[in-house]
Parts: structure tokens; C-alpha cells; sequence
């Protein structure tokens, strides 16, 4: 019985040390990127079997944007789903292919998220014209309005990490994105579809390593955080870095 217990604790601690080891590993040398982020980007977790007011750790998410209006992924064609090692055929044999390990690169504010935010901007300036020729048209008003809350959510409230490219080179893919204060580089898993009687394809996306857990220091500051759709009106600039093994960590959090 002893034994056992003496077994048992051992395997705790060489499994804590293997964990300390990984993290050290990680914030070893120079970050691979370092990214400036907001309440926008990271989302407080809540629920599943560990929670904050179980083990006492606040974590946060990545949250991160597909782009695009529809279901298609604009950068995925044919030529990009062989380079992934996928078979871009026919629509029953690629849906059949599983999910492939690959490399995941996030642009913060860039052309894409510009684009988008000009592209709402765009669509509320046709309405409010619209309106102006007809003034009286409910439906018009009511288009109107729509698309002033579209514009206010695409500038103060969607997080401006946008998914852009994909790849199984991580070297390669840097040097295609080099800006590391605006771009990073996740492990995931991608799994691509179509449908046939539309054109493009599109994709499952799961990202891996893509929460961090808040510093002690600044975890009554965190706490502030809420929901992504419920508007607290709290404001936040966190500093996250990305290690060796491209996972993140907070450098420092204000208001």
C-alpha cells in the first residue's frame, strides 16, 4: 500500500515537472510574437469541470474571426488544400477526409478587419442614401438603423484577430507573415468541406492552445470581464506573448 502511494506521488511530481519544464521551455528566449490585445480578443471562460471558483485560476480565450460573410473561406482553394495534403476533388471525397494538424496564422487589425469595418461603413452610407430619397419608408428607417448597429459592432465590439492563412510550415508561413506584433502562428486542426452546387470551400477550424490563464497580480482587474454579448462597457489592453512552442501568456493587463 505504501508503495503504491509512493508510486502514485511520484508520477504527480515527475508529471508537474514535465508541465514546469514545458512552460519554461516556452518563455525561454525571445517571444515569436507579441501581441497588443483587448477585451475583443480574449473572452473569460466560464464553465467545464474547472472553474474559477474551484481552483481559483481566471482564464481567458482567444477570440478570433473567420473572413468573410458566408460560409466559404476566402484564402482556401484548391491550391491550398494541397498544400495541407488534402485531395481538393469532388465534394463526398474531400467531406470524407479527416482533419489534418496544421498551422493557423491570426492577423490582428489588418486589411481583412479593415475591410470589413469599410464594408459596413459602406453599408450604412447606401441606407442612410436610401432613407434620404425616401424619408417616410419604415423599412428603410428600420434598414437604416440595422446597419448603424452592424457598423458600431465591426468597430467597438468584434475582435479584430482574423483567421488569414494556414500552413504545415511554420517557417515558411513566418516568412509569408513576418509582422509579429501584429501576426501569429497557432497549432490547430483544420477540416475542409463544399458544397456542390456552390462555389469555394470552407472549413472546420479548432485552434489548440488558445487560453491562458490571468497573473495573480492582476486577477481582481480581470474579473471586470464579462460575456462577449454582454456590453459592461469594461476596457482592457493585455499584453500577450507567444512562446517557442507558440503558446501564450499574459505580460500585463490595464485599463
Amino acid at each position: 500500500m505504501k508503495r503504491a502511494a509512493w508510486l502514485g506521488l511520484g508520477v504527480v511530481l515527475l508529471s508537474n515537472a514535465v508541465a514546469l519544464g514545458g512552460v519554461w521551455y516556452n518563455r525561454s528566449g525571445e517571444p515569436e510574437a507579441q501581441l497588443l490585445l483587448s477585451e475583443r480578443e480574449l473572452q473569460r471562460v466560464y464553465g467545464g469541470w474547472l472553474r474559477d471558483d474551484d481552483d481559483g485560476v481566471l482564464r481567458l480565450q482567444l477570440s478570433w474571426q473567420r473572413p468573410g460573410d458566408g460560409w466559404q473561406l476566402p484564402w482556401l482553394d484548391e491550391a491550398k488544400l494541397r498544400e495541407l495534403g488534402f485531395s481538393a476533388t469532388d465534394e463526398q471525397t474531400l467531406n470524407r477526409q479527416p482533419a489534418r494538424q496544421v498551422w493557423l496564422v491570426l492577423e490582428l487589425d489588418g486589411p481583412l478587419y479593415q475591410g470589413q469595418v469599410e464594408e459596413a461603413r459602406q453599408a450604412l452610407s447606401g441606407a442612410e442614401a436610401e432613407l434620404h430619397a425616401k424619408p417616410e419608408s419604415e423599412v428603410l428607417q428600420q434598414e437604416r438603423d440595422e446597419r448603424q448597429r452592424r457598423l458600431h459592432f465591426v468597430e467597438q465590439q468584434a475582435s479584430r484577430l482574423m483567421l488569414v492563412d494556414a500552413g504545415v510550415d511554420a517557417q515558411v508561413l513566418r516568412q509569408r507573415w513576418p509582422d509579429r506584433q501584429r501576426q501569429v502562428l497557432l497549432a490547430g486542426r483544420i477540416e475542409p468541406y463544399r458544397h456542390a452546387a456552390e462555389a469555394g470551400y470552407g472549413a472546420t477550424i479548432r485552434l489548440e492552445n488558445d487560453r491562458l490563464s490571468v497573473p495573480y497580480a492582476y486577477r481582481e482587474l480581470a474579473r471586470g470581464w464579462e460575456r462577449s454579448y454582454e456590453q459592461t462597457g469594461f476596457k482592457a489592453q493585455v499584453e500577450v506573448a507567444f512562446g517557442r512552442r507558440h503558446e501564450p501568456w499574459v505580460l500585463s493587463i490595464r485599463q
